[in-house]
């Protein structure tokens, strides 16, 4: 029995029995990997921020940013990139991955590297690499090994 592809995106036998084909790869991603993949949209089209930089801190750190932004000092340290990280009980602040190559780039899946020299666009690909590779979480202290050089 041959198969073709109609224009509506179905695939079809002779017989004209159809099954559809548009399904969205996200449902097959874990919530995780769907907030990498939502972050990377952001790196690609919003302009480089602090808060951008914290969000994503948290993201590949499977950690929860628990700043209940309470008050306008608090606003303005998420602003800032300052992230509240619960088992440390304390501040932390994020690398910025949105405005440095060399932070973007430790976003990268092991083996993973780019050509890219635009920061936004490594962490956008660095972000969706690791949402679609299931690679696991960053080690909370390579942040800081690598703020500290």
């Amino acid at each position: 029995m041959a198969t073709e592809i109609t224009g509506e995106g179905r695939t079809c036998s002779r017989r004209r029995r159809c099954i559809a084909m548009g399904f969205h790869t996200a449902v097959l991603l874990d919530p995780g990997a769907l907030r990498l993949i939502a972050l990377a949209e952001r790196c690609a089209h919003e302009p480089a921020s602090r808060q951008l930089d914290g969000e994503i801190y948290c993201a590949v750190h499977n950690i929860e940013d628990i700043d209940l932004l309470s008050d306008d000092n608090l606003w303005e340290a998420k602003r800032d990139g300052q992230v509240l990280v619960l088992h440390h009980g304390d501040w932390v602040e994020a690398p910025p991955f949105t405005r440095e190559r060399k932070y973007a780039e430790m976003l990268l899946p092991e083996g993973l590297a780019t050509i890219c020299k635009d920061p936004r666009l490594v962490c956008a690909v660095a972000l969706r690499a690791r949402a679609l590779t299931n690679a696991p979480p960053l080690r909370i202290s390579s942040a800081f090994e690598c703020r500290r050089r």
